[in-house]
């Protein structure tokens, strides 16, 4: 079984994608269109960066540590969230979600 795989098994996943650090898509399960996976790779990619440069900022700014590395997000919506961590994602229906497995199945 592989990680995607076990993502899939969590309680109230939907879909789970691998990407690069350029938000290309490596692979994915759900019911995912090669669109939704690319635009969901590409988010997942997006936030990293985003993250990575606030914690560079406020690391900076305020001299504080234990910011980076950087390895991780959870996303949420109104009805779904996403949690991330190294090139893999887990999209979940947050009132069935676990976010600590999603984040142990995913190596933190």
């Amino acid at each position: 079984m592989t990680k995607l795989d076990e993502l899939m098994e969590l309680p109230g996943a939907v879909a789970a994608i691998q990407f690069d650090n350029q938000g290309e898509v490596r692979d994915f399960r759900g019911d995912l269109t090669d669109d939704l996976a690319a635009m969901a790779a590409q988010m997942c990619a997006a936030n990293m960066g985003i993250f990575r440069m606030q914690a560079d900022g406020w690391g900076r700014l305020t001299g504080q540590r234990g910011f980076y590395p950087e390895r991780g997000f959870a996303f949420m919506g109104l009805d779904f969230a996403v949690a991330s961590y190294g090139d893999q994602a887990v999209f979940l229906r947050k009132r069935d979600a676990d976010y600590d497995r999603a984040f142990q199945v995913m190596g933190g």
